[in-house]
């Protein structure tokens, strides 16, 4: 490899170990007076984002088995922040979604903050998404 290119993956490599370092102390900041892991509570922001989650749905988004994602909603269940839903139709579908003391519990992690810094953090965040998505164009286009 070139020496100019060398700099750039050095760069690039760089920025996206930085970027991940800020991501993992955003998720810190969220949770640090949490007494529940960060996982367990992206499962929670989960569930209020989407509603309801199949445990498929929760295995996919964490990169578990379906044994694991079923382990982490025994211990909100027994926290009594979900609830599981079985379908009349099909018993075998298991649909988990927030009790109102898990709702509670979303709302605490964000009342730390104020509407107008909530506000500031959704901009920064949509504008890192849409960085993010001219990055995918730009090796689409590559490829």
């Amino acid at each position: 490899m070139d020496k100019i290119k060398d700099e750039f993956v050095r760069s690039l490599t760089l920025e996206m170990f930085n970027i991940q370092v800020e991501s993992n102390n955003f998720m810190k900041f969220l949770t640090k007076d949490e007494d529940i892991s960060e996982n367990l509570v992206l499962l929670l922001l989960r569930l209020k984002l989407f509603g309801f989650l199949k445990i498929t749905d929760i295995s996919d988004a964490f990169l578990l088995t379906p044994g694991a994602a079923t382990n982490m909603c025994d211990k909100l269940e027994q926290l009594n922040y979900i609830k599981r839903i079985r379908l009349k139709d099909d018993r075998r579908v298991v649909r988990v979604s927030l009790t109102e003391k898990g709702e509670e519990r979303v709302d605490k992690i964000f009342s730390k903050f104020s509407i107008n810094q909530l506000k500031s953090i959704t901009h920064s965040l949509s504008e890192i998404e849409h960085l993010f998505k001219n990055i995918e164009e730009t090796i689409r286009d590559r490829s």
